[in-house]
């Protein structure tokens, strides 16, 4: 014969069970869902850092391609200052180098000469502009 003291007993232990199984199942949620938080937090990070590796490799090759441009027009001024040397006029003419090109003209007057180059290297453009006088000194020298 089970006394009432016992039955209450046996009724709170399986209930304790009950408790103790839920209580099992949401640390098991709980540890899933920590888990998830941390693995977005590291792939959040791993793409910013992704990202900004991209960034700099763009930002390389940009400076890589415009510096490529100035010494493409750099050489076509140095191109258009043998042709002054050779003869004093105004000159205008298109070089090509490969797949690259520059743009040269050369406005001359009696003193002085104005030699403007714009060196293309893939999109990438490059200006030079220079002042010489009858001597071949120059007076400036600006590359934009």
């Amino acid at each position: 014969m089970i006394l009432p003291q016992e039955l209450n007993l046996q009724l709170n232990c399986g209930e304790e069970d009950d408790f103790m199984l839920k209580i099992k199942e949401q640390k098991g949620f709980i540890a899933l869902v920590s888990l998830l938080i941390v693995a977005t937090a590291a792939l959040t990070i791993g793409i910013a850092v992704s990202l900004r590796g991209i960034e700099e490799i763009q930002m390389s090759f940009d400076s890589s391609q415009a510096a490529k441009a100035r010494n493409l027009a750099e050489a076509c001024i140095e191109e258009g200052l043998e042709k002054l040397r050779s003869n004093w006029a105004n000159y205008s003419t298109s070089l090509s180098i490969g797949v690259n090109s520059c743009i040269i003209n050369i406005e001359a007057d009696a003193n002085s000469a104005i030699l403007q180059s714009t060196g293309v290297v893939s999109g990438y453009e490059q200006k030079v502009r220079v002042k010489v006088n009858n001597n071949f000194y120059v007076v400036y020298w600006k590359n934009n």
